[in-house]
Formats: C-alpha cells, sequence, structure tokens
C-alpha cells in the first residue's frame, strides 16, 4: 500500500474563494479539523493581509464537523483581521455553532447568520 499523502484532501472537504463581489468569501464545506485548517487558515490570511476587500465572510454553513484547531485557525484570523482594518465575518453551521457556544469564545467573533451577500 502506497504512503499516506500528507497533503490529500479527504472526501467531502472543500474550500473554495470567491473574491468578485465586493466582500471577499471563503466557503468551506465537510470537516475542519488538524488536517483541514491549515488550509483555511491559509485562504483566510491571504484574503486579510491582501487587503483585496474590507471585509471578508468565512462561509462555514457546509462544515460538518469542527474540532479545536479549525477554531484556532478562526481566532487567530479574526484577530488578524482586527489588526489589518478588515472585518470578518464567519457564517457557521450547526456543528461550528455548537463549538463556539460550548468553547465560550462568541464575544470574540464576529458571527453572521447570513450566509448571503
Amino acid at each position: 500500500m502506497p504512503a499516506a499523502d500528507q497533503n490529500a484532501t479527504p472526501p467531502g472537504f472543500g474550500i473554495r474563494l470567491d473574491t468578485a463581489a465586493a466582500e471577499s468569501r471563503v466557503v468551506v464545506t465537510g470537516e475542519l479539523d488538524l488536517l483541514t485548517s491549515p488550509q483555511l487558515q491559509e485562504a483566510l490570511g491571504g484574503l486579510i493581509t491582501g487587503k483585496s476587500s474590507r471585509r471578508v465572510v468565512a462561509d462555514l454553513t457546509g462544515v460538518t464537523f469542527f474540532d479545536s484547531s479549525a477554531l484556532n485557525v478562526v481566532l487567530h484570523a479574526q484577530r488578524q483581521a482586527g489588526e489589518q482594518d478588515v472585518e470578518l465575518a464567519v457564517v457557521p453551521s450547526p456543528a461550528v455553532s455548537r463549538v463556539i457556544e460550548l468553547t465560550g469564545v462568541a464575544e470574540h467573533l464576529s458571527v453572521s447568520e447570513d450566509p448571503g451577500h
């Protein structure tokens, strides 16, 4: 059997950037965990530091699993956005909302219930 590729994307996971609109969006589907969180970190970090727009939306409505490594990435991105004077809006799925609620970090995030533009 071949060795597992550390950069392999798990089935059902997807990340897409939409920079055509007035606000940049990162749309994620599937599981955000230790394996996939670095991709979210790279995408959000690039949009925030690139300052292509004043508002970045992390659309996590398609996320089915969200662990502490993913939460750490989102919290870091929120802090980074504040330092760059960029607004980061997080649109959570029920799985993401549950982790945010259980950990008590909602006050540190700009959570939006509206995934629309």
